[in-house]
């Protein structure tokens, strides 16, 4: 079983790593603008209620958003995320992200490092026009 776990690792890793590249490789034009912005309460914490994300300035040609929570340190642990529509709108509903989705949960009196990773995704499902990366701690 640990080999799995090993595997399940690498892959995520391979995820965020592949991601974290493509976040300086901006379309070019009204890309390098983008910018995220979550708002975290209490009730995110160890929930299956994703917070609300707004989403500035995203790339022309923007269908929609890829948006994943990630943990990150000793083992990277993808949380889950989901996709939404570009409506025009930047404003990614509470709750929205049901794919897999578990918030932030660090054990008691620890703290743990964490990282949405928003992808903004031309209609072609080709690579994102824009990643940003927005990273916390959570207690």
């Amino acid at each position: 079983m640990k080999s799995g776990r090993c595997t399940r690792t690498l892959v995520t890793l391979g995820i965020f790593l592949t991601l974290v590249s493509c976040a300086g490789k901006d379309a070019g034009g009204d890309s390098a603008g983008m910018s995220v912005q979550v708002e975290l309460r209490e009730m995110h914490r160890c929930s299956r209620i994703s917070p609300e994300i707004t989403v500035a300035d995203a790339p022309d040609g923007t269908a929609y958003f890829d948006i994943r929570l990630v943990e990150y340190g000793e083992e990277e642990r993808f949380l889950g995320g989901g996709s939404w529509p570009n409506d025009g709108s930047g404003q990614i509903p509470e709750g929205a992200l049901t794919k897999h989705y578990r918030g932030p949960c660090p054990p008691s009196g620890r703290t743990k490092d964490y990282a949405f990773i928003v992808s903004a995704m031309p209609r072609n499902n080709a690579q994102p026009t824009a990643v940003r990366i927005y990273r916390f701690t959570q207690e």
